[in-house]
């Protein structure tokens, strides 16, 4: 979410859809790299990684136009901002790439755990969840370096942060893992639906996206507790919020499903 719009990378096609929230309707697809996965917003600009190109896009959401394309390390996959540079996980490399998005340069690759999936900021530090270790890199964005790895469920893929604690979403363990940033102890692991592969939170509740289940699980930060479980879409994978409503990638139907929160 861009703050107005809702882009979804379409990873077969090679394009980004621009859907209007309102309306429901798309209103730009922009041709991007080869098998786009990851879509993040840095306050002007939306990037998106090209998975099969090795590369990151940087689109203009107002003209729709690509504006810089950087290559990255191999098979780019989560992207996300912190205020101040772009951070992409390199699945194929087992790195992450920090990218100036004024000078569109990497300035900084990090060695992180096996297969780097997912990647967030908690306003002081970058998370990236590696697959294929069950683990998950704390690293200081000044500095680059790993400062703790904690040790989560199987196959983590995606991790968010809430405010206060980092959520994790461990695709092969049905389970979605709680951690305290500052100790950086699992606090708690929830179970939900199968197949979570991805999570993100709308300022309430933690939403986990149930690739394997068709559904996506609510869960209550405090209690730990899955409050909802919605139907959508087959293969949902990724998810996100825009402030009202939460939206779903359904990635085996090519369609978006939008929920009331």
């Amino acid at each position: 979410f861009d703050g107005t719009n809702i882009w979804v990378a379409n990873y077969v096609s090679g394009t980004v859809s621009k859907v209007d929230p309102v309306s429901n309707t798309v209103t730009a697809t922009v041709t991007v790299g080869s098998n786009p996965r990851g879509v993040a917003f840095d306050g002007t600009n939306i990037w998106v990684t090209n998975n099969g190109s090795n590369t990151v896009s940087k689109i203009d959401p107002v003209s729709n136009a690509v504006t810089a394309t950087v290559t990255v390390g191999s098979y780019p996959w989560g992207v996300a901002f912190d205020g101040t540079n772009i951070w992409v996980t390199n699945n194929g490399s087992n790195t992450v790439s920090k990218i100036d998005p004024v000078s569109n340069a990497v300035t900084a690759t990090v060695t992180v755990g096996s297969y780097p999936w997912g990647v967030a900021f908690d306003g002081t530090n970058i998370w990236v969840a590696n697959s294929d270790s069950g683990t998950v890199s704390k690293i200081d964005p000044v500095s680059t370096l790993v400062t703790a790895t904690v040790t989560v469920g199987t196959g983590p893929y995606s991790v968010a942060f809430d405010g206060t604690n980092i959520w994790v979403a461990n695709y092969v363990s049905g389970t979605v893992s709680k951690i305290d940033p500052v100790s950086t102890l699992v606090t708690a692991t929830v179970t939900v639906g199968t197949g979570p592969y991805s999570v993100a939170f709308d300022g309430t509740n933690i939403w986990v996206a149930n690739s394997d289940s068709g559904t996506v699980s609510k869960i209550n930060p405090v209690s730990n507790a899955v409050t909802a479980t919605v139907n959508v879409g087959s293969y949902p994978r990724g998810v996100a919020f825009d402030g009202t409503n939460i939206w779903v990638t359904n990635s085996g139907t090519g369609t978006v499903s939008k929920i009331r929160v």
